[in-house]
């Protein structure tokens, strides 16, 4: 009797996750994104790559008014210029090696970072090296995509010493958890911009 019990809730819990709705936040989930774990990524030097990639990409945009296309397109090859610019990326794929040497001694001065770091640079590059790119645009979007999966097992898997522990962040966790489009919540912007307009609009949606 026990043993069908058990099978049934198994079922069910299956089921269940399988119909989790992404696209609507649920009960309790925070007006503005709190702050949970101080991600070391992307590095600073990556920051600053950044800067440079966006005036040399933004040289080549026209004066039009931008389609969505050409907005994709300009921050897939933004990102793909500062993987490009620190050697990260050749002009096709991701450098595991590359990656491995660069992000770990990001967080060489952190012991806890250190076996989360290595083991989030190996799954999304396995990740990434798997899917097929998209086809659509200019540049590829293997830079754009392992972001994207750094970000969120940094964040899944931030060591407790890091972790600020909460109800609105632990449902946070547990939302992206089950919902795999959802990003973890953004930094908090400069000082000099904190307290002006609405928190940044990355976290408020709910991809399917």
């Amino acid at each position: 009797m026990h043993h069908h019990l058990l099978i049934l809730s198994t079922v069910l819990a299956v089921v269940w996750g399988q119909q989790e709705d992404c696209s609507t936040p649920p009960a309790g989930w925070p007006k503005r994104p709190p702050q949970c774990c101080d991600l070391p990524f992307p590095l600073e030097g990556m920051k600053k790559e950044f800067g440079s990639c966006i005036r040399k990409i933004g040289n080549r945009q026209s004066s039009t008014v931008p389609t969505a296309q050409a907005v994709r397109d300009a921050r897939l090859c933004i990102e793909e210029c500062v993987y490009q610019g620190l050697g990260l990326m050749d002009k096709k794929d991701l450098q595991k090696d590359k990656l491995l040497e660069q992000l770990k001694q990001g967080v060489a001065d952190n012991a806890d970072w250190s076996e989360p770091m290595e083991k989030a640079v190996v799954a999304c590059h396995e990740e990434i090296s798997k899917r097929e790119s998209s086809a659509e645009g200019t540049c590829k979007d293997s830079a754009h995509e392992f972001t994207h999966c750094m970000m969120r097992r940094l964040f899944l898997s931030c060591p407790a010493s890091e972790w600020k522990a909460s109800d609105e962040c632990n449902l946070v966790k547990s939302r992206m958890e089950v919902c795999p489009n959802i990003p973890p919540p953004p930094p908090p912007p400069p000082q000099r911009f904190q307290g002006q307009g609405p928190p940044p609009p990355q976290f408020q949606q709910f991809p399917q």
